[in-house]
């Protein structure tokens, strides 16, 4: 069984990897660490909240899950 501290871990690491990744891009193309950094952080919030959005969205479909 998957401890959901290990989930938390696991879900916090892999947006400050992707994260990073957007900033180094926007890094990239802008040569600039604050426009880079606005840049990797809204990337982070968006993402957030349309995961968010898009988990509640397929909550309501009822394809794919068996009865309780």
């Amino acid at each position: 069984m998957v401890q959901h501290r290990r989930s938390l871990v696991k879900a916090v690491s892999y947006r400050l990897f992707a994260t990073s990744v957007v900033f180094a891009i926007a890094f990239i193309f802008t040569g600039e660490l604050g426009s880079s950094a606005k840049i990797g952080l809204s990337a982070a919030v968006a993402k957030t909240l349309l995961y968010y959005l898009w988990e509640r969205l397929w909550t309501a479909i009822d394809w794919g899950t068996e009865p309780a």
